[in-house]
């Protein structure tokens, strides 16, 4: 266990891990972070390599990004690079653009706790903080490590590294306060907790329990990025355990809760644990894909109940109210309405009046597999279907072949030989 931060006279005493401390090694951090801190530290400013890169790198997992937070003001830093672009309103924050559309992005340390909403009042000024401030100002502890690049030493100023060992996700101040001060908050803390294996801790869980509707002041556009990605990182199955354990998904899906309620959630377990296998086997998990993982239940108890309609319209009614709710893109409702509708059509392969070429050639097809893969794949029927069509599909081409149609040659006209016309 590692001692507490201690606070002497109002100032807060970080805990300093030297380099044979820790885990953290310059050769897992990537090479144009690396440059942006040194180039940094050259010119006389701190630079840090902050958040979720420096918790990851702890644990020994592979970062998403490698955020960078410094004492260089944003103009400061957009002239030491000229790759820089700056972005924010409420907020400067420096872009630097590498090859590969890599972006590093560099923040300059902030004070308070304000958090930075797009959607909030614009305020003209930037509130630049130091590095104690910029850690008491973040949203869990685990998140708020900071990684020197001057003496290679982790910085921890809030407990973050017990909570660390301790596998737990905190929240850094009184839950009730910065749940309220943003409450998107209360699903970052579910997704951490659930991408990491971690649990939140107890004063964490209570909040949660009393302030689960007030989600819905939050942005709307915000609550379905993390729902994509709570579901699309590997590990959806934990997300969801853990929204139903806390009430969430009452909040978040009420239908769903209610199926759940009457039928039990061994289905969306079962598609779940497969949607997380794909990811785990490289598999990129779209919008489309995530959603109609988490609607295609519903829709199948619909379609159940009217074997005779139309399914397009069945699925379409079933799920817009609840793509609406969250404001999903209307590009992503046709794709999911297409791909739900199609498993039906999917699982009646051995039916004599069904022509797999018909939906061999839709466009949509390969969504509808990647769906069928997830749906049909708990038992070993579902697994043969999912062959078959496997291997139907591979040996169908959607393009025609080039001779399969000639060409109509144009003929040109002789000019010698004019049609007669009437005088």
């Amino acid at each position: 266990m590692i001692p507490p931060q201690t606070e002497t006279s109002g100032v807060v005493s970080p805990l300093v891990i030297p380099r044979p401390g820790h885990r953290i090694s310059r050769s897992d951090i990537d090479k144009d972070a690396l440059k942006v801190l040194y180039r940094l530290h050259r010119h006389g400013h701190i630079a840090y390599l902050v958040g979720g890169g420096v918790r990851d790198l702890l644990l020994k997992r592979k970062p998403k990004d490698f955020d960078i937070s410094t004492s260089a003001h944003p103009n400061e830093i957009k002239k030491l690079f000229a790759n820089c672009r700056l972005i924010g309103r409420r907020f400067r924050l420096a872009h630097i653009y590498f090859r590969g559309n890599k972006i590093i992005e560099v923040s300059t340390f902030r004070t308070s706790s304000e958090f930075d909403l797009e959607d909030g009042p614009i305020r003209s000024d930037n509130t630049f903080g130091t590095p104690v401030e910029d850690s008491f100002r973040r949203d869990f502890t685990v998140n708020a490590l900071f990684y020197n690049i001057s003496d290679f030493t982790v910085i921890d100023y809030v407990n973050g590294l017990n909570d660390l060992h301790d596998r737990v996700v905190r929240i850094i101040g009184d839950p009730f306060v910065r749940f309220e001060e943003d409450p998107i908050r209360i699903l970052r803390g579910v997704r951490f907790a659930a991408l990491l294996d971690f649990t939140l801790d107890p004063a964490s869980q209570k909040a949660i329990r009393s302030m689960k509707d007030q989600i819905w002041q939050g942005a709307t556009p915000r609550i379905l990025e993390e729902i994509f990605r709570m579901f699309g990182r590997g590990k959806g199955r934990n997300a969801f355990a853990l929204l139903r354990k806390l009430g969430l998904l009452e909040t978040l899906f009420p239908e769903v809760y209610h199926h759940i309620k009457a039928e039990g959630a061994d289905e969306y377990m079962g598609i779940l644990s497969r949607l997380d296998a794909s990811f785990r086997k490289g598999k990129e998990l779209t919008p489309s894909l995530i959603l109609s993982t988490i609607y295609y239940p519903l829709c199948k108890r619909a379609t159940a109940r009217d074997p005779r309609g139309d399914k397009i319209q069945i699925v379409r009614e079933t799920i817009t109210p609840l793509a609406e709710r969250i404001q999903v893109p209307r590009k992503v409702q046709d794709a999911m309405r297409q791909t739900i509708a199609a498993q039906t059509r999917l699982l009646g392969l051995k039916s004599r009046k069904f022509r797999p070429k018909t939906i061999l050639r839709k466009s949509y097809f390969p969504g509808a597999m990647e769906l069928f893969e997830l749906t049909a794949g708990g038992d070993n029927e579902g697994r043969k279907l999912i062959t078959e069509w496997k291997k139907m599909g591979s040996n169908f081409s959607r393009t025609p072949a080039a001779n399969t149609q000639k060409s109509r040659k144009r003929r040109r006209r002789d000019p010698t030989k004019r049609k007669n016309r009437p005088s």
